[in-house]
């Protein structure tokens, strides 16, 4: 009886053990969702989800990250002058909150899966309405990301910034 009991005991701790690991990583699957919308000129990407950075300013769309996630950028069905949709083309990377891209740091490259002269992000996913991309978040600085969404020939831009906080 005792050579059961001690069976169930290390069953059930190792039960317990495998919970906590996957509650651990789902919760670092999970994806920040970042809304966008074309705005009313149809001149540019507005993005509507509410920024949570910790520094101020805190735009729409600013988005403060600590430990590793996956960042998704949705854009809902709407339509350009010449009645196609807008698509979601690209996520570029940037030094500077004046909508540059590239030269970012060999850290921040390797963060985001991300060419470090142009700054394109290499996403985890992607179609005309959502990009999925990684932030391994391994130290603490500041990047500016840029999506870009095209339709009839034109395409336009949003560009806030990622405050990632560092592993956790």
């Amino acid at each position: 009886m005792k050579k059961q009991s001690g069976k169930l005991k290390v069953l059930f701790h190792l039960v317990i053990v495998l919970s906590v690991l996957g509650f651990c990583s789902a919760a670092q699957a999970q994806a920040i969702a970042v809304g966008l919308q074309v705005n009313a000129n149809q001149d540019g990407l507005e993005v509507t989800t509410r920024g949570n950075c910790q520094k101020l300013p805190n735009p729409n769309g600013c988005i403060y990250v600590r430990g590793a996630v996956q960042i998704s950028f949705n854009l809902p069905d709407s339509r350009c002058s010449d009645n196609e949709s807008w698509q979601l083309e690209q996520v570029l990377l940037g030094n500077s909150e004046k909508g540059g891209s590239g030269n970012i740091s060999a850290t921040a490259a390797s963060d985001f899966n991300a060419d470090q002269a142009s700054g394109v992000v290499t996403p985890v996913a992607a179609s005309a309405k959502h990009i999925l991309i990684r932030d391994e978040n391994s130290a603490v600085y500041d990047i500016w990301y840029t999506v870009s969404a095209s339709c009839g020939g034109e395409t336009i831009y949003t560009d806030p910034r990622i405050e990632n906080g560092g592993k956790e």
